[in-house]
């Protein structure tokens, strides 16, 4: 019987390794990204909001020339633009205060090489396989 038939009987060959040890810094950081289109997107909606509320107040027999749109879409842009940038502080805020909780461990790193692998036994000739 050979060794293929049993696979289990066959001995494991043990790789070689070799470790070290280094100084690691694990932390938690916000996504800056996702902060500033946070605050632009709100930022757009509080203009939103407040537009939609003040639209009705009477203004003293002035009439209005720009509607709904118009205010939205102007004032939109400073909102958006005020959204991010707040939404920017507190990212920055949130990474300084993270930044004071991160913890100092000691990583160990394991290079490992594994031995080619051998086939015993005849491997047949399956000949020339192009179309």
């Amino acid at each position: 019987m050979s060794n293929t038939d049993r696979p289990d009987d066959t001995p494991d060959p043990r790789p070689a390794a070799g470790s070290s040890s280094d100084r690691v810094t694990i932390r938690r950081a916000p996504k800056f990204g996702v902060f500033i289109i946070g605050g632009g997107v709100v930022g757009f909606l509080v203009v939103v909001v407040v537009i939609a509320l003040t639209l009705d107040i009477d203004r003293g027999g002035q009439t209005e020339s720009v509607g709904f749109g118009g205010l939205v879409g102007y004032f939109g842009l400073w909102g958006v633009a005020v959204g991010g940038f707040v939404g920017a502080l507190v990212a920055i805020v949130l990474d300084r205060v993270l930044a004071r909780r991160a913890a100092d461990l000691t990583a160990e790193r394991v290079a490992v090489e594994t031995p080619p692998e051998t086939v015993d036994g005849e491997v047949e000739d399956q000949g020339d396989q192009r179309p």
